[in-house]
């Protein structure tokens, strides 16, 4: 067994005790869970070459082509609980420990009263609340129209909950007992522009990967995009003519499919120039819809997990032709504008402007949780990624589920 599992399976069985020696763990039965993971974090199947064209190391080592087509119905998906990096030695955890959790701890069962509702999550993000509505209504055939149950969702997939819920039926909104958001990118993140200048090679630059063309081809990228930029020059002053939505703008400042390092223009590149105005326009309307908080949102309870570990951009810097977008490099080339174009995150997601409309407790560190309210914990997962597997965010999700579990029993 990896050391990784078993360090994960000692904490989940710390926590077990805790709760048992609260009196937490009982006979009552489950709210069931929907699981919405985030991008890259299902396994992405395609049932043509019969391959798995994402989740594991063999997808690091084999080329695939990854450009994004809405046409093409033979890619499947199933959860990605853990990333085997080398066989039998080590795995890189993705909801493996959440799934500890809530199977060793609160006696939940994948198929049962837990499921991960696994999507391809380069597709629109409104394709993912259909699914979820039609997943909520399976679990309501299941158990019952009166059944309560819990979402939780990682990233990009809040944004999808957030925006099926301005239309679900206010009995559909009464049902959900409550919604824990882990790393929600309300505002978007420039993380998603520096994608698609760099691509994304999850073993290093000598493996396998996402190319910054196949990103610009997926929908869910640019409704990833900060929806209200802001851009200063080297001497920090205000830029003012940039609108994120506008196709002119991409190719004044050199953005994505428009970057200056392009040499030839392929039939892909082609073919990503042709759909960046309606991607754009469709990315506009998007988040228009899940960038602030609505009073049919809000109906919900919620929990929101945040990490404050990094500095993270909330300005970009243009320069010399081109928008400097991560915190290394600004912090390297441009270190008098720190103060001003960084402030504290996860590395994604700054947290400026993520606790807007927030009026429920905020929590930090060890400090005591509401259990069975609405609260945010703002606390030191690694990553973003790590978010849902950072174990103080696991332990405040199981009290608060169990909380949850004990009230809606009695």
């Amino acid at each position: 067994m990896p050391l990784n599992w078993g360090f994960s399976i000692l904490k989940t069985g710390k926590l077990t005790k805790q709760l048992r020696d609260t009196g937490l763990i009982n006979n009552k039965l489950n709210l069931p869970i929907i699981y919405l993971p985030g991008i890259l974090g299902s396994q992405l199947y395609d049932r043509h070459t019969k391959t798995l064209i994402w989740g594991d190391y063999k997808s690091l080592i084999r080329k695939h082509d990854y450009e994004y087509s809405h046409e093409n119905t033979s890619i499947g998906a199933t959860q990605l609980h853990y990333f085997t990096v080398v066989p039998k030695l080590f795995d890189n955890l993705i909801t493996a420990p959440l799934k500890l959790v809530l199977e060793k701890s609160l006696g939940y069962r994948e198929g049962i009263d837990l499921f991960f509702l696994a999507h391809d999550w380069r597709a629109d993000h409104r394709q993912l609340s259909a699914q979820l509505d039609a997943e909520i209504q399976r679990v309501k055939c299941l158990y019952g129209e009166q059944q309560k149950f819990l979402l939780i969702a990682h990233s990009a997939s809040n944004c999808a909950i957030r925006y099926y819920l301005q239309s679900a039926s206010s009995e559909i909104r009464e049902s959900i007992a409550k919604w824990y958001a882990f790393g929600p990118p309300w505002m978007g993140t420039f993380q998603a522009l520096a994608l698609m200048e760099s691509g994304y090679y999850a073993g290093g630059s000598l493996f396998h990967g996402f190319t910054a063309n196949e990103i610009a081809s997926c929908p869910s990228a640019y409704q990833l995009l900060p929806c209200s930029p802001q851009l200063i020059d080297k001497q920090g002053n205000q830029i003012t003519d940039f609108d994120i939505y506008d196709e002119d703008c991409w190719k004044a400042f050199h953005l994505g499919p428009y970057r200056a390092e392009i040499k030839e223009l392929s039939d892909q590149l082609q073919r990503i120039r042709e759909q960046l105005a309606s991607h754009l326009h469709s990315a506009k309307t998007f988040a228009e819809r899940v960038s602030m908080r609505t009073q049919a949102e809000q109906s919900v309870p919620q929990t929101w997990f945040l990490s404050d570990n990094h500095l993270t951009v909330k300005r970009a810097v243009y320069d010399q032709g081109r928008l400097h977008l991560t915190a290394n490099t600004i912090e390297r080339n441009y270190p008098h504008l720190t103060e001003i174009a960084l402030t504290k995150g996860d590395g994604h997601l700054p947290i400026d402007g993520l606790l807007e409309g927030w009026k429920s407790a905020i929590v930090r560190g060890s400090q005591p949780h509401p259990f069975g309210e609405e609260y945010v914990f703002i606390n030191q997962a690694r990553t973003h990624r790590a978010l849902v597997s950072h174990m103080p965010n696991l332990y405040s999700l199981a009290f608060d589920i169990a909380t949850l579990r004990q009230r809606y029993s009695e």
